[in-house]
């Protein structure tokens, strides 16, 4: 499908969905700047009695400290219309009764969403290579902790030669579970340089351990099936607004959620004309319902009072 928003669709989606799922980082903000018109068109949903719920991939922080971020920013949120990856994955986990430990590739956030689990974990910090040593004297002295039955890998600032190989050494154990909180390619910020996403660390593990790990984040739909459970909800009555085809507007078409494309981010109406046109049943699950350029334009078409320039 993929039309652009008209006064008609807006009214079409204001009666039909109660349910609104944002993805964060290019949609409502760009690091820490309000995307103008995205305040005040979520503002409005919730107004109208809208559920909204925040679902990011970002690893970085735990559910309490994503939901402060947002009302720092000015998003109404609590902790329990946050659904980041660092929390899904420890819940997977909890929910499986996992009783070994874990090897994480990640960062504190991580390690904080496992502790309230009471999951025992080990990795998280620096783990610098020995300049000393060069080629295979790199592995002298390496033991493999027989306690460790799982590996996660999620976004870490301190990847480092010896992460990787602990992590992709442990994942080639046929009786290790493999996670990874992500695979995005890259970070939507609008800078003139590339920010390597959590997927360049994912296939840093991956590929050394020739094993696919098991995501947790989108486009799988563990995130939406969590919330699902947690808050009874109807996917027909359920949008996902996001900036990425291969994983928010994926996400959605699986899940049988109806999708609007904010056009502010990763992907563009390029990539979507690609997608259609490719005739590829995977690709096809890339093309949203709807797309707008920014979210306020939603908002406008609503009556919200929206910023002039958006």
């Amino acid at each position: 499908m993929c039309d652009e928003i008209s006064p008609n669709i807006a009214k079409e989606i204001s009666n039909n969905v109660d349910n609104f799922l944002f993805d964060c980082d290019g949609v409502l903000w760009n690091a820490n700047e309000v995307i103008p018109g995205s305040l005040e068109t979520v503002k409005g949903l919730k107004a109208l009695g809208k559920r909204v719920f925040y679902i990011t991939n970002n690893s970085t922080k735990t559910r309490a400290e994503y939901a402060e971020k947002c009302v720092k920013l000015g998003f109404p949120a609590s902790e329990e219309e946050i659904v980041c990856t660092s929390y899904i994955s420890a819940l997977y986990l909890h929910n499986m009764n996992f009783q070994g430990k874990i090897y994480v590739v990640g960062n504190p956030s991580m390690g904080e969403e496992l502790d309230r689990f009471g999951l025992k974990h080990t990795g998280i910090g620096p783990d610098p290579p020995d300049d000393n040593q060069a080629g295979l004297q790199v592995v002298s002295g390496l033991t493999l902790d027989p306690e460790i039955k799982c590996v996660l890998v999620g976004f870490d600032k301190y990847i480092s030669y010896p992460k990787m190989m602990k992590a992709a050494s442990y994942a080639r154990q046929k009786d290790c579970i493999f996670l990874a909180t992500n695979e995005d390619t890259h970070l939507p910020m609008d800078v003139p340089f590339v920010i390597p996403g959590t997927g360049t660390i994912v296939a840093s593990v991956k590929v050394p351990a020739r094993r696919e790990p098991l995501v947790m984040g989108k486009p799988e739909t563990n995130m939406f099936r969590c919330l699902q459970k947690a808050h009874n909800l109807d996917p027909a009555r359920c949008m996902m607004v996001g900036d990425s085809c291969h994983t928010d507007i994926s996400m959605a078409t699986v899940s049988g959620m109806q999708s609007l494309l904010v056009l502010t981010g990763v992907s563009t109406l390029s990539n979507v004309d690609t997608y259609k046109a490719s005739g590829d049943p995977t690709q096809a699950t890339y093309v949203p319902t709807y797309y707008v350029n920014k979210l306020g334009q939603l908002g406008k078409l609503l009556g919200f009072s929206i910023p002039e320039k958006i």
